[in-house]
């Protein structure tokens, strides 16, 4: 086993994801095993007053020591099928988090988008997002402080983005959008939904919009990998302009 290496570091970092220069610090979480590798990075920012950035990365980072620990049950179970299967490629785990930032000085706010990278076998490995947005008051804001999702508004704003998607028939299609978003498990009223085709028994379709990053033009939604288009398209977003969004903002906004 290799020794195990754990690093916790501090500094500056500068980015210029808008144009407009934000500086932040950056703090990197990084352990590596012959097992597994761990390298999250994580923006240290001010406006971040009850640390939902920290808390959010530092409970990954212990969470898959745990889980992926030397000697745990996934370890052991890994070294048994490479005793069964001796040709079998060597299989190291790998959770790998990075992020962006955008701010808006127009709006006040700054978003962060961390995109996460998750290997544990397999030909390729998966890829998440999460978002967070903070405001001028220092406040976390959540996409329902922004969009109103009562009457169904929900649904016709998953429509909308499947709309706007399905325009760039390059990267999106109908076979992955619509069930990515929800809307093909809908019954003929189209608000109805149809549990045996979800197989499921519910679905929020607020569930849509929960990562977002808010620009000046509007807001961009990002999507996980396979869940609007195939794999070889990594993370998708979808944006929407603040003219399309009109119906659906509440008053006042949160910026």
């Amino acid at each position: 086993m290799f020794r195990l290496f754990i690093a916790l570091t501090l500094f500056t970092l500068i980015r210029c994801s808008t144009g407009i220069s934000a500086t932040e610090k950056k703090v990197v979480l990084s352990d590596s095993t012959e097992f597994y590798t761990l390298h999250i990075e994580y923006p240290d920012d001010y406006r971040d007053v009850d640390g939902v950035m920290k808390t959010f990365s530092h409970e990954a980072f212990d969470k898959k020591k745990e889980e992926w620990k030397v000697g745990g049950e996934l370890y052991n179970e890994e070294k048994k099928v490479s005793e069964m299967f001796a040709d079998r490629a060597y299989v190291k785990y790998a959770y790998h988090q990075e992020f962006e930032s955008f701010l808006e000085d127009s709006l006040e706010t700054i978003s962060y988008l961390f995109t996460i990278y998750e290997y544990t076998g397999g030909a390729n490995g998966n890829v998440i997002t999460k978002t967070f947005t903070f405001n001028k008051d220092k406040k976390l804001v959540d996409i329902q402080d922004i969009l109103d999702f009562n009457d169904y508004k929900d649904i016709k704003l998953s429509r909308l983005l499947a709309d706007k998607a399905l325009s760039d028939t390059t990267l999106f299609f109908k076979d992955f959008v619509e069930p990515g978003l929800g809307l093909a498990y809908l019954k003929g009223d189209g608000i109805t939904l149809d549990h045996d085709k979800c197989n499921c028994d519910g679905y929020f379709f607020g569930s849509n919009f929960q990562n977002f990053v808010i620009r000046k033009d509007g807001i961009t939604f990002y999507f996980d990998k396979y869940t609007l288009a195939p794999g070889a398209a990594g993370i998708t977003k979808v944006h929407l302009s603040w003219d399309e969004l009109t119906p659906y903002l509440k008053k006042p906004l949160p910026f």
